[in-house]
């Protein structure tokens, strides 16, 4: 079966019914195959992306890459993301994209705030302070282009911040470039428990999005377009969090708890 196409007008539409606005900032999560064949490439989502929300706005998409976790240096010019999606990657090689600091779990960013965001470094992604945290307090929105709910980033700083217990802090030393030279550096995130392995089922909190009017959708072609806001994203998550610390764990009855 061939892949429907996908035109400019046809994807501002999507977008702007969702809720993309002027000034923006964007939080995109993509699996754009779900979406159709774009009539004028894959440059047509940033095109859009970028004429909807203006010379003031923020587009932020994951850049994750866990090399620096398996010993390889990282290099924010040039490591590339990993299972992320063609669009991220996309981003991320644009000559006007920016990079923030943490080796595996980076963001590339394009307008308004990418300079700011980028600098900022934080031991770990989703600290007080980091990107992600500011993002938040910037008012920045939860796109996803083609992707489910499953794909949102955004709730390891919900689970950092409950402390979940299906995931410990672990600690990752390695060489990154700074600017002009090559440092040794120390980074650290808050890794899934493999012994246990957990299932993340993040649909609850879509479910309570939905249920408070906070979560836009629309389909296109063979897949969805959706929007809500951080805040509204992570405070649906804390709350569930807070009443139960599993309750995003899909096969918590068979995990040895």
């Amino acid at each position: 079966m061939s892949l429907p196409m996908l035109s400019a007008d046809q994807l501002h539409k999507a977008l702007a019914e969702v809720g993309v606005e002027t000034d923006d900032g964007l939080l995109i999560h993509s699996a754009l195959q779900f979406l159709g064949k774009p009539e004028d490439g894959q440059n047509v989502y940033l095109d859009v992306i970028e004429a909807l929300i203006g010379a003031d706005g923020t587009i932020a998409v994951p850049a994750f890459t866990f090399a620096f976790a398996r010993g390889e240096a990282f290099d924010g010019r040039k490591s590339p993301s990993e299972r992320m999606g063609s669009f991220s990657e996309f981003v991320r090689k644009d000559q006007r994209a920016r990079r923030t600091r943490h080796p595996m779990q980076s963001l590339a960013l394009i307008g308004q705030h990418a300079q700011a965001l980028s600098d900022l470094d934080s031991t770990s992604a989703f600290d007080d302070g980091s990107a992600f945290d500011r993002m938040l307090a910037l008012d920045f929105k939860l796109l996803l282009l083609g992707a489910d709910i499953q794909a949102a980033s955004i709730v390891h700083y919900c689970e950092q911040r409950a402390g979940v217990p299906y995931r410990y802090w672990k600690d990752f030393k390695g060489r990154v470039w700074a600017h002009d030279h090559w440092k040794k550096a120390s980074y650290r995130m808050f890794v899934r428990d493999l012994e246990l392995d957990p299932l993340l089922d993040l649909s609850p909190i879509q479910k309570q999005l939905e249920g408070a009017g906070q979560w836009a959708t629309t389909d296109v072609n063979f897949g969805k377009v959706a929007l809500c806001t951080l805040k509204d994203f992570v405070g649906a998550c804390d709350a569930l969090l807070a009443k139960d610390a599993w309750a995003l764990v899909a096969n918590r009855e068979s995990l040895k708890i």
